[in-house]
């Protein structure tokens, strides 16, 4: 009772822009930075002694206000977000920090200046590329940022500070990787749903208070009984921005459970330490958030994706890859043409589902993955047929 307990607080906590931790933060006083995405270092915010907010358009249910500035060829993610902003229900906010994630992102930088009362603006642009030559820059965007923050907020972001930042993320990512161990047990005892819960509340709420919720789920982790026995498919989900654990539950609705995820909100914004020893603490978060694991951005790193990938898949023995992307979103859309080929050479199932950011779909959704669960189930037919068919040809006397 205390895991369905906590999971459900947790949904609460993301289901709109606010929550009662980013409430209590400002009834202290304290300020609050939204972020757009997983190449922002929140340790600098952090030591800084302000709560970094990672930006979503939960509780949106139109785009109207954002449509009015908008492309209707933007996402339908960042539409959202800005429509929340634009109506007042991220006033909360005392700054915000863009990238060069996509144009759209770069769109949102525009309109939070222009159409916002919101002081404080930083955006940071990152390479295309992950190669040694260009870290230099990337570190001194990282840096420029830091005094940015020291600056507006009239504040000194001393080695001190900066270590225990680093030290209480690092905590934060390690209970989550150890939560994500029980999803991708053999008999799984998390759901994938369950999991992006927890992923993404780590990312709305101060992260001391995050990992006291991390040991609760922990402990009654380590006492529940054996889960699913036998999964009707092993599932693993990829693409870009998902935060709708709705969306989850409607590809685990067929008896497939999500035992593994490459997502901006999900795993992929959680994996890579920063190391606590280093000499140089800006060089050890410059690194840290520059050779993680990347999007599909990153246009010269799909190799190490799919490396990573695969490695995964063979680790948790993944039975077929779900791969969304929101509509209009050239990187991942990109990224799923390259991936299909690949993934085809190694003889796994994909799927590709194309969807507008706070629509499920699921009558939709819920149609192809059962088409896809039976065509799995169709696989795993034929190769055991055919792993009996060799190995009475192998063994001719045991017929």
């Amino acid at each position: 009772m205390i895991l369905v307990k906590q999971i459900a607080e947790l949904n609460e906590i993301i289901s709109g822009p606010r929550n009662e931790y980013i409430d209590k933060w400002k009834d202290d006083g304290k300020q609050v930075v939204g972020y757009f995405c997983s190449y922002v270092p929140v340790e600098l915010l952090s030591a800084a002694g302000i709560l970094p907010v990672r930006l979503r358009g939960a509780g949106s249910t139109d785009s109207g206000s954002a449509d009015v500035f908008m492309s209707s060829r933007t996402c339908t993610y960042v539409r959202h977000v800005m429509t929340l902003v634009l109506k007042g229900r991220y006033d909360f906010l005392d700054g915000e920090i863009c990238l060069n994630t996509c144009d759209h992102v770069r769109r949102c930088f525009d309109l939070f200046r222009h159409k916002t009362s919101v002081g404080f603006h930083e955006f940071i642009s990152v390479p295309r590329n992950v190669r040694e030559s260009l870290y230099p820059y990337f570190r001194e965007e990282i840096e420029n940022i830091k005094s940015a923050i020291e600056s507006y907020f009239s504040v000194e972001i001393n080695d001190q500070a900066l270590k225990a930042a680093i030290s209480v993320h690092n905590k934060v990512r390690r209970r989550l990787a150890r939560i994500d161990q029980f999803r991708a047990a053999q008999k799984p005892i998390l759901t994938g749903a369950d999991l992006l819960i927890i992923t993404v509340a780590s990312q709305l709420m101060p992260a001391a208070d995050f990992i006291d919720r991390a040991e609760l789920i922990l402990a009654a982790l380590e006492s529940e009984q054996p889960g699913i026995e036998e999964p009707r498919a092993r599932i693993m989900l990829s693409g870009g921005e998902m935060d709708d654990p709705g969306f989850v539950q409607a590809v685990e609705s067929h008896g497939g459970v999500v035992v593994a995820d490459s997502l901006c909100t999900g795993m992929r914004a959680c994996q890579g330490l920063v190391d606590e020893d280093a000499a140089d603490y800006i060089d050890a978060l410059s690194r840290r958030y520059f050779f993680q694991v990347h999007c599909a951005r990153m246009i010269g790193n799909f190799p190490d994706r799919v490396a990573d990938m695969l490695n995964t898949i063979e680790d948790r023995k993944i039975d077929g890859v779900v791969f969304q992307r929101l509509k209009f979103c050239d990187p991942w859309g990109g990224e799923a043409h390259n991936l299909r080929h690949r993934l085809k050479k190694h003889d796994i199932p994909l799927l590709v589902l194309e969807r507008e950011y706070g629509l499920v779909n699921s009558g939709q959704v819920k149609t192809r993955i059962q088409a896809f669960m039976e065509m799995i189930e169709s696989k795993t037919r034929r190769a055991s047929k055919n792993a009996k068919v060799q190995q009475s040809e192998e063994n001719p006397h045991a017929r």
